[in-house]
């Protein structure tokens, strides 16, 4: 029986892909409104997706500049070319792991995983272009989708 008032009192609307609870009120002149109160926990699946789609390019490309990292160390390179691309895979798992802390801080998580998608696009040369360019949208994407 409670259910049934619960259910009656608390209608789920759906709005621009967001789940909304209205409450009905009663106003001050006896009428019934709908208070309209938006879910605090939105869903983070897209960016998470891009996201992890972000992850695998970066990692697939980076790891196919080891052999030719290998060749330019060997030819006087110190180690140079290895450190700059296990740097790019640090920075796309770090990007990667950002991403499930958007609900807590949203504008500054999504900031620092753009900021770390140029700093991927710009330092691993041109293994992490396609990484980078993907972490930007993806912290585009969350900057955006509020």
């Amino acid at each position: 029986m409670r259910y049934v008032q619960i259910l009656k009192t608390l209608k789920a609307d759906i709005y621009f892909g967001g789940i909304f609870l209205a409450n009905k009120i009663k106003g001050a002149d006896g009428k019934m409104y709908k208070q309209v109160v938006p879910s605090t926990n939105r869903k983070r699946t897209l960016e998470i997706v891009f996201g992890a789609i972000s992850l695998v390019v970066s990692l697939v490309s980076l790891a196919s500049g080891f052999g030719l990292a290998a060749v330019a160390d060997s030819f006087g390179g110190g180690g140079s070319y290895t450190g700059e691309l296990m740097f790019g895979i640090i920075l796309s798992i770090i990007a990667f792991g950002l991403i499930f802390l958007i609900n807590k801080k949203h504008a500054l998580v999504s900031l620092a995983i753009v900021v770390l998608g140029f700093v991927l696009l710009f330092s691993c040369g041109n293994f992490g272009i396609i990484g980078g360019f993907l972490f930007i949208i993806t912290g585009l994407i969350a900057l955006f989708r509020k």
